[in-house]
């Protein structure tokens, strides 16, 4: 893809208007073009360190990376912040399912829970999109399938 107008061009219409109604000036951005990851549990050692696990590690750098690419401002104050996560149609679906998938009309109602996939972006975008994610009293995490995976952030003052 292109750019982020393409992408969203991809999603079922009613996402499209739920990203549309989040508009305004304030508004900050981030997109990761890849295929979404959820936050671990943290593990603990035998003597009852606690770490967090290395794939969730390397996730949040390449999401850190990535973010402070494309954002230029940190939000202050109370944030609202909307996570679509879109996820990569099963191959192994038929033509039928897989454009139903595309509609919108199946959701991807298994593992990564929305709750991990969110906090896995809000906690990664720490310092970059806000200063820390307690500052979000406002949020939202859509999950979807699409031709195109990857994650879309907007932050918005509130």
């Amino acid at each position: 893809m292109d750019s982020v107008e393409q992408w969203i061009q991809c999603l079922p219409e009613s996402l499209q208007m739920a990203i549309n109604n989040t508009g305004n000036a304030g508004n900050v951005i981030a997109f990761v073009n890849s295929i979404p990851k959820s936050k671990g549990r943290p593990r603990f050692t035998r003597s009852g360190r606690c770490y967090t696990p290395t794939a969730t590690r390397q996730a949040e750098n390449e999401i850190r990376c990535l973010a402070r690419l494309q954002l230029k401002k940190m939000l202050a104050g109370p944030v609202g912040v909307l996570v679509v996560a879109v996820f990569p149609i099963p191959s192994s679906w038929s033509g039928t399912k897989a454009g139903q998938a595309q509609a919108g009309g199946i959701r991807p109602a298994v593992k990564p829970d929305f709750d991990n996939v969110a906090k896995l972006y809000c906690d990664a975008l720490n310092g970059i999109l806000w200063e820390d994610d307690r500052q979000i009293v406002d949020g939202r995490c859509i999950k979807v399938y699409g031709q195109q995976p990857g994650v879309l952030v907007i932050g918005w003052p509130l």
